[in-house]
């Protein structure tokens, strides 16, 4: 049995993990464009380096109150096989 490493990350309170070899990045809040009828839990498209990355709001996705204006979130890069996508987190 191997030993696995794990980026854990807060959301609301509720402490959540995913393998840290799929983290590809994390940065501070990013500038945003809008997706016209996107669904509610995707806040936008952030330009990371010339490559377009949607950007998933996990407070809306899991069904919490949005932040307060206290909170600055983080953005999450994890890789997937369609390529990399942003988890809006409140603190890793």
């Amino acid at each position: 049995m191997t030993d696995r490493l794990y980026a854990t990350f807060y959301v609301d309170g509720t402490l959540f993990g995913i393998d840290a070899t799929d983290v590809q990045e994390v940065l501070r809040a990013q500038p945003m464009t809008t997706v016209p009828l996107a669904p509610p839990e995707i806040s936008g498209l952030i330009n990371l380096r010339g490559q377009i990355v949607v950007a998933i709001n996990l407070r809306e996705r899991l069904g919490r109150e949005p932040a307060g204006e206290d909170v600055e979130s983080l953005n999450v890069v994890v890789r997937t096989e369609h390529g990399p996508v942003s988890l809006i987190v409140d603190d890793i």
